[in-house]
């Protein structure tokens, strides 16, 4: 019997926002030189994160330095932009997780289950503050277990991440359903027991979770 249910994070309870950006990029404008649209301003950005990504999945970023973390980051960012804008206020308004949004059904979908009596959880390869960022969208409430790579020591796909994840949530790999937007998470989560599915939210195909109501008809 599946008595746990194991989400990822970007692409199946969360999408980037796009809107954000475009915020950003206005309160920018003011104190930063030059044309500075929504596309000027992930072409300078993205390289900095891909930089700052990379201390993530090496474990150098724990509850300890987080903040340094992405002062370190934002810091670099305004620099490339040449930017005036002051870095505290910009870390006080632009905290990562302003730049994600919930997917449509998707707390419907959490609310639902834990109705269900399911234990709930989140793994996804992100900072230590994953629990901040889903409370921030309203959706900590109904999600039991918040595990972040940075505070597990294993990024996904690692093996040895899943097994550690079921033994926290107090259940057998074998009683946890798992759906993530990258099939290789979801080859190694089969390979260490769990139910797997891959998700692909508005993009139909075979074995893959197109549309939400399909997550319903798999727990049922």
């Amino acid at each position: 019997m599946h008595r746990g249910v194991l989400f990822d994070l970007d692409g199946v309870l969360i999408r980037f926002c796009q809107q954000a950006w475009r915020e950003l990029a206005d309160w920018l404008r003011p104190c930063t030189p030059g044309e500075l649209n929504e596309a000027i301003l992930l072409a300078r950005i993205r390289p900095v994160w891909e930089k700052y990504y990379l201390k993530i999945i090496d474990f150098e970023v724990n509850r300890g330095n987080e903040a340094a973390f992405w002062r370190g980051m934002a810091a670099e960012v305004l620099r490339s932009l040449k930017s005036s804008c002051p870095l505290d206020k910009a870390l006080a308004e632009w905290p990562y997780y302003r730049f994600l949004e919930p997917l449509p059904r998707s707390k419907v979908l959490l609310e639902w289950l834990k109705l269900k009596g399911y234990t709930v959880g989140v793994y996804a390869n992100i900072v230590p503050s994953l629990r901040q960022c889903l409370d921030y969208h309203g959706l900590g409430a109904f999600i039991d277990h918040a595990f972040s790579s940075s505070e597990l020591g294993y990024v996904k796909p690692d093996g040895r991440g899943y097994l550690r994840v079921a033994e926290l949530m107090g259940l057998q790999p074998e009683q946890i359903v798992y759906f993530d937007d990258n099939e290789f998470n979801v080859d190694y989560a089969r390979r260490t027991g769990y139910r797997a599915y891959l998700v692909r939210l508005g993009q139909p195909g075979p074995e893959v979770i197109h549309d939400m109501d399909l997550i319903y008809e798999i727990l049922e």
